[in-house]
């Protein structure tokens, strides 16, 4: 069947089962490619070349941005569909298919839903393969603040009881921990209240931080919402150096080209030539589309081209790549706040959807990083990247508290499908130590 009978609202969410796509080779975080595409050439800056010509703008024809078509995608490099998604009324009675036909319509993979819940999958009888629970790895992935934070929770609580003192003594360590003083006092209020003046262990604190932290978390973890009713819907990626973009957005391209959704991506960080070789990269091993240019050229007018291809060719997401701008630079966050502006004159609504990667070993330097890129692109949007062991999630519970913007997802890990849609109450337990 054709695309148009999936609902047009499409959301990253985490109703939808479907086997994740087979894992591509793998390729190296953002920071080495770039160390490897520097070594190699390393007249080239991060900057453009103060000789070089400037781009005309805009650039709908320009004849150094290439655009290379999408090769297609290896049968054994897509996940297998789940069943075709409901058919409306009006479409049933048409003449029935021939048996063996193959639905044109491909079955939505983990991290989507459509606006309306599908029936529920049938059980699976092949043994999935042995691999460690997305649970496990999350917990791995912030077992530095687990791990400090129950401690010496247990150590303050031992052979003591709840007085005002002790109160205080579990508020800094909270703070410390990143979490935020709103949180801090969701949580000591709340001890208080269950067990001033009593014995108290180090289990009942972790059992009270795991809810109240859900509490926090829960209405910011939403699916990622696309409206494809005027395509192409247009994600923009944003933060600093060194927080992922390049393969977060190669991670969201697997998941909504394997959906069978048209792609394309727009290599806009041409600060860097790594930058833009490792996105290509991503654009053949996901069936994507991409427009790119030369090092140095403009970006606004890059995502100008990169749009009109989208639209010439019917994508449904465009997928627009930023340089990794320090939030300190003006000259550089006013080539973002251009690259919004060109945006906004092709469609008044887009960007559709501003995400900003956050690097979870950042600590408290992500809450002003996320105050400055939301007034200066309008983040709508976070995607926590790095839990890798060595994280400070905690920051991620001050965030949410204080600027209230959606978390779609979290990086777990250096793999395709490591990234996976945020879960509050997972999240919550794993940070307090409590859970399976």
């Amino acid at each position: 069947m054709a695309l148009g009978f999936i609902k047009k609202i499409f959301t990253f969410g985490k109703d939808t089962e479907a086997e994740p796509a087979a894992a591509p080779p793998a390729v190296e975080e953002h920071d080495t490619l770039l160390e490897e595409a520097e070594a190699a050439n390393p007249e080239a800056g991060l900057h453009v070349p103060a000789d070089a010509e400037p781009d005309i703008y805009p650039l709908p024809h320009a004849a150094d941005v290439e655009v290379e078509p999408a090769e297609p995608a290896a049968a054994d490099d897509l996940p297998e569909p789940d069943e075709a998604p409901p058919i409306a009324a009006e479409e049933a009675a048409e003449p029935e298919a021939v048996a063996d036909e193959e639905p044109v319509a491909p079955a939505l993979p983990k991290g989507f839903t459509t606006a309306e819940p599908e029936p529920e999958p049938e059980a699976e009888t092949a043994a999935a393969p042995v691999r460690r629970t997305w649970f496990q790895r999350l917990r791995e992935g912030l077992s530095r603040t687990s791990s400090q934070l129950t401690g010496q929770i247990a150590g303050l609580f031992t052979k003591r009881k709840l007085d005002d003192a002790t109160l205080q003594d579990l508020e800094d360590l909270l703070i410390q921990a990143d979490l935020g003083v709103e949180t801090a006092l969701r949580i000591t209020d709340t001890l208080a209240a269950e067990r001033y003046g009593k014995d108290v262990t180090g289990g009942d604190v972790s059992r009270i931080m795991a809810s109240e932290i859900t509490k926090v978390l829960a209405p910011v973890a939403r699916p990622l919402a696309l409206d494809l009713a005027h395509k192409p819907h247009v994600i923009l990626v944003v933060g600093v150096n060194g927080t992922g973009k390049t393969t977060t957005i190669g991670k969201l391209a697997a998941k909504l080209s394997g959906a069978g959704l048209k792609v394309m991506l727009a290599a806009g960080d041409t600060f860097r030539a790594a930058a833009i070789e490792q996105l290509k990269i991503w654009a053949e091993r996901t069936g994507s589309d991409i427009v790119a240019s030369r090092l140095g050229a403009d970006a606004a007018g890059l995502a100008y081209e990169a749009y009109e291809q989208a639209k010439a060719k019917k994508s449904d997401v465009l997928i627009v790549d930023t340089a990794g701008r320090l939030q300190n630079k003006a000259e550089l966050m006013a080539e973002l706040e251009k690259i919004v502006r060109v945006l906004g004159k092709l469609d008044p609504d887009a960007p559709h959807t501003v995400l900003q990667t956050l690097d979870a070993t950042t600590g408290q330097n992500a809450m002003n990083q996320v105050e400055i890129f939301r007034n200066v692109a309008g983040v709508t949007g976070l995607i926590m990247t790095k839990l890798d062991g060595t994280a400070r999630g905690g920051i991620l519970v001050a965030i949410a508290a204080k600027h209230k913007l959606p978390v779609y997802f979290i990086g777990v890990g250096e793999g395709i499908d490591d990234l996976e849609p945020f879960e509050a109450k997972d999240f919550a337990e794993a940070i307090a130590g409590v859970g399976e």
